[in-house]
């Protein structure tokens, strides 16, 4: 067993050469992607690739600090760093809107997203409570308590509104399934998904009912058929269900109709009351309610042109002709759609090289939450590759048109201080704990 002064010898190498990779393809992207001929300089601060530099530099060193941090002062302080970033998300809330929502702290021409950073406390406050002795995630009470340890910061980020974090907080139900919640659990979600997309598509529409002139709308449709369901269900239990069983299950079917009918209403009013006229623009979008490439679509339309248009090997580095700077053909291709570039210089065997490279990093995440003896850091490694798989996942899909606009960023690719940092001091944390590994038994 190593000593804590040999630490350093128990850091896992590996990760941090991937990070660093990710790091640096990510800046030569975003220099590429905004270059200006007239301040070719990679460190001037005027331009974005300047301040990417800087937030790089401020990265690693929170992160190689983090390294020089005990992991047990982590774990004893993990309620109160989720508590000051929850606070951030309440302070964040005064300031004055900026596009619509109230999402950053402005200092001069910078600015700093606590939402970001609400998923280092969020991620830590899990492990803690979860690892915590005589704590069951099957259990009721255990369920109401982390509950509330993602419901406090998942409301106030909707209060700003953003609702790509919001999705993002969804990640953590990974966690909770890798910790015993029935994956029962993950199937209602599935069916939830299901729904909420018919209820969507066919809610604001409207029927005659079968052999009638009655006019009936989409919405009525939906809870006709989730009462036939219900029926079909009770005669199926009835007939072939013995009778000592059947009282459970009539339950179930009935609380699932009750659950049912209040889902569909609640997804047709957070639709129609609480998003706003963008969001649900790009929801229809996806659904194929509004067809509209040159306008509400141009985004995606603009995005899909550029990734198609490479081929295989791409245009060539600084060769983009259409997710640049000059041409603006692609709307934030530094940020939210700055897969583009590189999609567009490198093609579809560099595309395929960076979603190679972005799964390797989660398997090496998650092998190495299975490696721990810690309890905690086996959670916290799983929050992090939950928060990390969603980025991708989403940031990707929503560049080539599988996923909704939300604007949430690509980890250490997109530019932005907030994101750079968060994901920084994430994957460092977890790098610290994993290289105590051997000392933290418990």
């Amino acid at each position: 067993m190593r000593s804590k002064n040999n630490i350093i010898g128990d850091i896992d190498w590996v990760l941090v050469l991937i990070y660093m990779i990710l790091v640096s393809f990510g800046l030569s992207n975003i220099y590429s992607s905004v270059f200006d001929p007239d301040h070719p300089l990679l460190f001037d601060l005027d331009k974005e690739y300047g301040k990417q530099v800087m937030w790089i530099g401020i990265s690693i060193f929170l992160g190689f600090s983090a390294l020089l941090v005990d992991g047990s002062f982590i774990k004893k302080n993990a309620y109160w760093i989720y508590g000051a970033t929850v606070l951030l998300l309440v302070l964040v809330l005064l300031t004055k809107p900026i596009n619509g929502a109230r999402s950053w702290f402005g200092f001069g021409s910078f600015g700093i997203q606590p939402s970001e950073f609400a998923k280092v406390g969020i991620s830590l406050a899990l492990a803690k409570f979860i690892s915590e002795m005589g704590v069951n995630v099957s259990e009721f009470k255990s369920k109401l308590k982390i509950a509330a340890i993602l419901g406090l910061p998942c409301a106030l980020v909707l209060l700003q509104p953003d609702a790509g974090t919001f999705i993002v907080f969804v990640s953590f139900v990974l966690v909770l399934y890798r910790e015993g919640l029935s994956g029962n659990v993950i199937l209602f979600g599935i069916i939830a998904i299901i729904v909420a997309v018919i209820t969507l598509l066919v809610a604001d529409s409207s029927f005659f009912f079968p052999f009638t002139k009655i006019k009936m709308t989409g919405k009525f449709g939906i809870f006709i058929f989730i009462s036939l369901m219900a029926g079909l269900f009770s005669i199926l239990v009835k007939n072939y269900v013995v009778p000592r069983n059947r009282k459970q299950l009539y339950r179930a079917i009935i609380g699932g109709f009750i659950v049912s009918i209040v889902f569909v209403n609640f997804v047709e009013v957070g639709y129609s009351s609480i998003l706003q006229k963008h969001q649900k623009e790009r929801i229809d979008l996806l659904l194929g309610k509004i067809v509209d490439p040159n306008g509400k679509g141009y985004n995606i339309n603009r995005s899909k042109a550029a990734i198609g248009s490479a081929g295989f090997f791409g245009v060539g580095y600084k060769e983009s002709k259409l997710a640049n700077a000059h041409q603006n053909h692609v709307p934030m291709h530094s940020t939210d759609f700055i897969f583009c570039t590189w999609s567009e210089e490198r093609g579809f065997l560099g595309s395929s090289i960076l979603i190679l490279i972005y799964l390797t990093l989660l398997i090496k995440i998650i092998s190495i939450a299975e490696r721990q003896r810690s309890k905690f850091t086996r959670i916290y490694g799983y929050s992090v590759a939950g928060i990390f798989f969603f980025h991708v996942m989403i940031n990707i899909g929503m560049a080539i048109g599988l996923a909704p606009v939300i604007g949430i960023p690509l980890p250490f690719f997109s530019y932005g201080g907030s994101s750079m940092m968060s994901f920084s001091i994430l994957l460092f944390i977890l790098i610290k704990l994993d290289a105590e590994r051997k000392i933290v038994l418990k």
